[in-house]
Formats: C-alpha cells, sequence, structure tokens
C-alpha cells in the first residue's frame, strides 16, 4: 500500500478510535470486570487494526471489528488462566488431567460476550 494509503488508513483508525473507544472500553469492562485489563484489550484491538486495516482494509463496521478482535482476546486470556489454574491443582494435589473439574468459565464467559456484541 502506497504511503498516502497507508496515512488515509492511519487517520481512519484515529477517527474509529476517537468514535469507539469508550463504548469500546465500557463493554470490556462489563465483561471482564477489570479496567486495566479492559483498557489493555481495547489497545491491544487498536494495535491489530492498524496492523491490518492498511493491507485487508477498513472493516464495514469498525466499531464491532475492534469489540470482536478485543472479545476474542480477552477469550483467549481466559483459556490460558483456566488451563494454567489446571495445571495448578494437578502439580498440588497430584490429581490426573481426566479428575481435573470445574466450571465451564469458557461457556459461560462466551455467553456474556455474545450478549454484548449482538
Amino acid at each position: 500500500m502506497s504511503t498516502e494509503g497507508t496515512f488515509a488508513t492511519r487517520k481512519a483508525v484515529d477517527a474509529v478510535w476517537r468514535i469507539e473507544s469508550a463504548r469500546l472500553i465500557g463493554g470490556l469492562v462489563r465483561m471482564v470486570r477489570d479496567v486495566a485489563l479492559a483498557e489493555d484489550l481495547a489497545q491491544a484491538a487498536l494495535l491489530t487494526a492498524m496492523e491490518q486495516w492498511p493491507t485487508g482494509g477498513i472493516p464495514e463496521n469498525p466499531g464491532a471489528w475492534l469489540m470482536a478482535t478485543a472479545k476474542n482476546r480477552a477469550i483467549d486470556q481466559l483459556r490460558r488462566r483456566q488451563l494454567q489454574a489446571r495445571k495448578h491443582e494437578q502439580l498440588e494435589g497430584g490429581a490426573s488431567p481426566s479428575h481435573a473439574s470445574g466450571p465451564d468459565l469458557e461457556t459461560a464467559w462466551r455467553s456474556r460476550c455474545d450478549c454484548l456484541v449482538h
């Protein structure tokens, strides 16, 4: 992409961020219950937009794209934490992986996230 095209895309990303950032962070805070984490997720989504939009184009609904990207990153972090917690439980209690159980937090998380995006 040309320098002019990259500059135009960057201006568009800046404009979208100014318009959508408060709504994006607010929605993420409701999902993750942590302002700092919500801000980190929103900034990571912005960074992804700045990397992808110059070559792939600006999506039809950039605010929804940012929310979906941040939500997916939040789900990935939740999965990592759950896996880490299961591993710690296994190491501490000597339980085998087949005996590790607990609430299906991912299903609950997805249902919360889906209702905020749709």
